[in-house]
């Protein structure tokens, strides 16, 4: 992927990110909030790489997960910086949400090392799992067993392998139904299946509403407009993509959740926000 952000550059020499509360406010460090603000990442989003504080090795209390919000793995256009993780980014879930409206979510649990019964626990080992939400359950990636502090240089590549496989799959699914709605004398067809055309058919969102996504402390204002078929059209009016987290990508040139980052501009709330309102509608 492409190098994202000059402040990522200058802080990857401090050091791990101090773990926030799981889902609480703590207030991130000065340089964290700065990296955040840039990567137009949630204020509650905890940093792995660049390090800049004790990383965390177990999954905090009341949490399930840590939901990755963004990763950035060099390409090998440059051989000296060929594969280095340049950003690595999550943020903790309370609970293990249904994972049929979290299609392609991946979340990270550190855990107690495997050991033999009655060893004495190293805290600064974990066993950590990865998980992807896929067809209606959370699959399993893999499990990383005894890893020390810097299991998240060791994660961020499958991470990044597998957001960008999803997207990828995501697009070319949706490919051709979108073009054929798209034919001459042909109507108006919806993607069906997929949150987004949810949040449309239950009225959350409308079509035509523009959702804005701020990055570099503001500097970059990014729009897209949500279309009938439950897409996302940029504001060039010619990129159309299925998901948030493919149009975040394609933007951002690293790896996105995109959820959290797309804010719909008439109220300000997140696309993650109106997400779990369809979870508390579907639950009533």
């Amino acid at each position: 992927m492409n190098t994202h952000a000059d402040a990522v550059a200058s802080l990857q020499a401090t050091a791990a990110a101090s773990l926030p509360g799981a889902h609480t406010a703590t207030p991130p460090r000065d340089d964290e909030t700065t990296l955040l603000c840039q990567e137009g990442l949630p204020d509650d989003a905890v940093v792995l790489v660049p390090s800049l504080g004790p990383t965390p090795m177990r999954v905090p209390d009341g949490a399930w997960a840590m939901l990755v919000l963004a990763v950035d793995v060099h390409g090998d256009v440059d051989p000296d910086t060929a594969g280095k993780v340049a950003l690595f980014a999550g943020t903790w879930l309370a609970d293990q949400p249904p994972a049929d409206l979290h299609d392609g979510d991946l979340v990270i649990r550190p855990l107690p090392p495997t050991q033999a019964p009655g060893a004495l626990v190293d805290d600064h080992v974990a066993d950590v799992e990865m998980l992807l939400a896929h067809r209606g359950r959370w699959m399993p990636l893999g499990r990383w067993h005894g890893l020390d502090e810097r299991w998240s240089w060791t994660l961020a590549p499958t991470a990044a392998a597998t957001m960008s496989l999803y997207v990828d799959a995501a697009e070319t699914l949706s490919r051709t139904v979108v073009l054929a709605s798209e034919r001459p004398g042909s109507s108006p067809l919806r993607w069906e299946g997929t949150v987004l055309s949810d949040l449309l058919a239950t009225k959350l969102v409308e079509y035509g509403e523009e959702l804005v996504w701020e990055r570099r402390a503001g500097a970059v204002r990014h729009t897209a407009r949500l279309r009938i078929d439950g897409t996302l059209m940029l504001a060039d009016g010619e990129s159309v993509y299925a998901t948030p987290a493919a149009a975040a990508t394609a933007l951002s040139g690293i790896h996105h959740h995109g959820w959290t980052a797309w804010r719909r501009t008439s109220d300000g709330r997140t696309l993650h926000d109106l997400r779990a309102d369809l979870r508390t509608q579907r639950d009533r």
